[in-house]
């Protein structure tokens, strides 16, 4: 089924971005990909590189055929129940060459089991701070003297506590309290500081930040510095802490970290993933590093891959920020094109939900259902990154499948606006409109001005069910809801076009005076009165034929 068809507002499928209901380049509840990572300094464009690795590359979009090879190997991949296994079995995106030791290690390094973050916050809530260590020890332990383990406790340490919960902030103050020379308490403590001051910075330029968060940033990163600090005095062994110094170090703390974190860290561990991972973040030529820098740290990195190689792995993160997969613009195309260049290796998942989001938010579905699925195969958690991709499946002839990826998280959140929407949408593309009828209007009775559960749902009786009456009716519900949006007034032109109803003149006149600002919606004031001038048109030419 045409996702054009399905999922735009108007049936025009026109390109209009309305302020109240949220409605982007199509009507699916796109965003755009993660917010570039604040810092202390106003994010600015890559210079020229000593090494311009894209350069007079040219790259190829997938073809709809590949793609549709590509789902059915990953949906057969996906119905297989041991988390690594399933990875391993993952197709590679299509006319990549990906190295199997990278994806088997990528895949061992995300699917490994560990505690849960609600188990340690339950040790640290029933004061089980020995058993706590003790774990830890053993993770230390596995970490020092097994190969398919280098990693884990990084990752580990990264999930559990690089989150800003405040909650958890007393929770390990007690843990420090209750073992003062626990090298584990003070490195989660440190990360857990550092994930605050994250926070407190929060997404914006500085510019456009408040004093007051810089503020509280510094004083949060400090105090992360100093439990960082400390723990590698208790212990040099604890690789998460040189990782999280460095990464502090974009944050205010200092080039002095990134150095110690560089000498004393890759001392301890040369083909440590999570430090020459921290290592490239601050090489980006947004904290003043340079494309260069990113490369020849992907270079040293490379040369221990040996050893470790999740290390193949930082190469592409310089060719993704020298692609700017993070931009939101979509007005140079070609740079999808490379997107195959910056991916014939393999990459980490956020990285591939980056270039996932992108190319959705500029209709190239063949990357975005790819690159999503290939997010999913590293870290199948993401909800979010899950219902985004069942959307684009419907693109593809698998709605039978998209409405069961929407169903498991429906079933999980039964009062998610989001999940019901994803749900009904998979069922109207499947023709079931009862079914998508009653989830959209589920959706409404938990949120009775969502714009995307309205946009559905109009123009689901517009295109679908011919059904004028009930999206009139919602079609001013929307105008009610939204008055200065010119969202309604669009549905309301729609339906007097196609059904037809009088009033047209009426719509259009009104749409001119308060909505013609821009050239998206003055288009769609030309094609309003271009229907108008063809209903007189008809109504005259009715009326010369009609009996005395």
């Amino acid at each position: 089924m045409n996702l054009l068809k399905r999922g735009w507002l108007v049936a025009a499928a026109s390109v209009v971005v309305f302020v109240g209901l949220g409605l982007g380049l199509i009507a699916i509840g796109l965003r755009a990909g993660p917010p570039k990572v604040p810092g202390t300094q106003d994010a600015t464009a890559a210079g020229p590189a000593d090494d311009e690795q894209l350069k007079g590359a040219k790259g190829q979009l997938f073809d709809r055929k590949s793609v549709y090879i590509f789902l059915a190997a990953a949906k057969k991949a996906e119905a297989i129940a041991d988390p690594l296994q399933r990875c391993l079995a993952y197709p590679d995106p299509p006319g990549s060459h990906w190295s199997p030791a990278t994806v088997q290690a990528y895949c061992r390094y995300r699917t490994y089991p560990v505690m849960s973050y609600e188990e340690v916050r339950g040790l640290l809530q029933q004061g089980q701070y020995a058993e706590l260590d003790r774990r830890l020890a053993a993770m230390l332990q596995d970490k020092l003297t097994k190969p398919d383990q280098l990693g884990v406790m990084d990752r580990a340490y990264d999930t559990w506590f690089d989150r800003g919960d405040l909650e958890l902030r007393p929770l390990l103050e007690n843990w420090k309290r209750a073992m003062p020379n626990s090298a584990f308490a003070y490195t989660a403590s440190g990360i857990s500081y550092f994930g605050m001051g994250k926070q407190a910075r929060g997404g914006k330029y500085i510019r456009d930040t408040p004093d007051s968060n810089i503020e509280a940033m510094h004083r949060l990163v400090e105090r992360a510095g100093e439990d960082l600090q400390h723990a590698i005095a208790l212990d040099p062994r604890l690789t998460p802490a040189y990782a999280a110094l460095i990464d502090a170090s974009g944050y205010g703390l200092g080039d002095a970290a990134v150095v110690r974190g560089r000498t004393e860290g890759l001392r301890v561990d040369p083909a440590n993933f999570a430090i020459y991972n921290s290592l490239m973040f601050v090489s980006q030529p947004k904290w003043g590093g340079s494309l260069s820098a990113m490369t020849r740290t992907a270079r040293e990195a490379a040369t221990h891959a040996a050893q470790n190689p999740l290390l193949l792995l930082l190469r592409e993160k310089e060719l993704a920020y020298e692609d700017n997969i993070d931009d939101d613009g979509c007005d140079v195309p070609q740079r999808f094109a490379l997107y195959s260049v910056v991916f014939d290796q393999a990459a980490v998942s956020q990285q591939l939900l980056t270039a996932g989001y992108q190319a959705e938010s500029c209709m190239h579905l063949e990357l975005s259902t790819v690159y999503f699925s290939e997010a999913l195969r590293f870290y199948p958690e993401d909800d979010d990154v899950r219902i985004h991709r069942a959307y684009n499946l419907n693109e593809f002839d698998e709605s039978a499948w998209a409405t069961s990826e929407a169903n498991l998280l429906v079933g999980k959140q039964p009062r998610n606006v989001r999940y019901l929407v994803a749900r009904a949408y998979g069922y109207q593309s499947q023709n079931d409109y009862a079914r998508a009828e009653m989830d959209y209007q589920s959706a409404l009775a938990l949120a009775p001005t969502d714009g995307e559960a309205m946009m559905k749902l109009v123009a689901m009786y517009m295109n679908d069910t011919q059904e004028w009456d009930k999206a009139w009716s919602l079609a001013d519900r929307a105008m009610q809801a939204f008055p200065g949006d010119p969202y309604g007034w669009l549905l309301r032109a729609q339906i007097q076009e196609r059904q037809p109803r009088k009033g047209l003149k009426e719509t259009a006149d009104y749409f001119q005076a308060h909505f013609d600002t821009n050239p998206d919606t003055h288009r769609e004031l030309l094609r309003m009165r271009a229907a108008q001038a063809l209903e007189e048109g008809r109504a005259k030419a009715t009326a010369k034929v009609a009996p005395e």
